[in-house]
């Protein structure tokens, strides 16, 4: 019967018991990132979630009209930013393509909410209404770790100035969509969605935007007999 390892068998042992040593580090580093990397991705669904929940939001408290039952595109004050006033001896915008077939954007002559009264303290009617509304939320992944999250919301305008032609007479217009550092106190016809999320595990925020545009609604054609 044999009594004690040999010298060869220690060695090698010692060789195992090394190997896998050195490798825990790398198996704990792996399994940090694959953490780290389910987290964020469930930060991100997150804020995926709380934009698509935005967007199902009506562009402004003025756009919807009861009685015509339709969404209708706003007039915009005239501004440094915008030249897209309506035409308001017809239904049409400027920039109006008249041909048949085209889309008809119905006017209204109602303006859009000013950016000193976007947010509102009680329930939302528009997307402008969730201006500086927080979410704080608990999350389980999969039961393996939990995390608070912070959504934080901001809605601003942005510039829609036009860098050649104009919406009145020109046969082609410019125009660079540029939302990086573009915001305006001014109304203008597009409004920048901005949720940004926190969390622990997570070292710096992430962001996402969406966008939204004064376009109205079309109405659906009915058949008259």
């Amino acid at each position: 019967m044999k009594k004690a390892m040999s010298m060869i068998e220690l060695v090698f042992a010692i060789v195992i018991i090394g190997i896998a040593v050195m490798s825990l580090p790398l198996i704990l580093t792996q399994v940090q990132n694959s953490n780290s990397f389910a987290l964020r991705q469930e930060v991100i669904l997150s804020i995926k979630t709380k934009l698509s929940y935005i967007l199902a939001y009506q562009w402004d408290q003025n756009t919807y009209d009861a009685t015509a039952d339709i969404e209708r595109v706003l007039t915009i004050p005239a501004s440094a930013d915008t030249a897209t006033d309506f035409n308001t001896s017809t239904t049409r915008r400027k920039g109006h393509v008249l041909a048949d077939g085209r889309r008809r954007l119905w006017d209204d002559l109602n303006t859009s909410t000013p950016k000193a009264n976007f947010g509102t303290a009680g329930l939302p009617s528009d997307i402008d209404d969730f201006n500086g509304k927080d979410e704080n939320k608990t999350i389980t992944a999969l039961d393996d770790f939990i995390f608070d999250l912070n959504l934080s919301t901001s809605v601003n305008y942005i510039k829609d100035t036009l860098q050649a032609g104009n919406y009145a007479t020109s046969n082609a217009i410019t125009f660079t969509f540029n939302p990086e550092n573009n915001t305006t106190n001014n109304s203008t016809n597009i409004k920048m969605i901005k949720v940004s999320a926190t969390a622990n595990g997570i070292e710096n925020p992430i962001s996402m935007y969406a966008f939204s545009s004064n376009i109205g609604q079309s109405k659906v054609a009915k058949k008259r007999w």
